[in-house]
């Protein structure tokens, strides 16, 4: 299969990453990934997180990130991937095993299901928002281990 074509970064996640410049900050994929699924603002997240245990420059706990998204008032719902790979065009349903980060590009019409969607890839986490990856992972072909779709209670 040919390489993803690397797409450019949306608006929301160019914004986020200025406010993490902002406050010199990095290795804070979890919170550019909650504000944008919880429509937070980036300082109020990161803050949240600090609160909770979260080190500035260093990983963050999944822990940390589900009682961020609990208290921002939002529920995770575990999505399997097969049930998004079962809606592909039927040559790629037949062959595919793993959703990837370039999938809401190359399939479009699956993904743009006014859905919100984290991705858990290995040592990353992303927002999808109707079909498009906000983040620095878009165009790129990145394992999806865990999928949630983000609910406002």
């Amino acid at each position: 299969m040919p390489r993803a074509a690397r797409q450019p970064r949306t608006a929301a996640f160019t914004e986020l990453q200025a406010a993490a410049n902002s406050v010199n900050e990095n290795n804070d994929c979890a919170v550019k990934a909650v504000a944008i699924a919880c429509n937070a603002d980036y300082h109020t997240v990161r803050d949240m997180m600090n609160q909770m245990g979260r080190k500035t420059g260093k990983g963050t706990e999944w822990s940390i990130i589900n009682d961020t998204i609990d208290r921002l008032g939002y529920d995770k719902v575990k999505v399997d991937p097969a049930t998004i790979i079962a809606k592909y065009p039927k040559g790629h349903r037949d062959v595919l095993k793993s959703v990837t980060t370039h999938h809401p590009d190359r399939f479009r019409d699956v993904w743009a299901d006014g859905k919100t969607y984290l991705m858990y890839t290995r040592g990353h986490v992303l927002t999808i928002v109707n079909g498009v990856n906000h983040d620095w992972t878009r165009g790129t072909a990145r394992r999806c281990y865990w999928l949630w779709e983000i609910v406002q209670r």
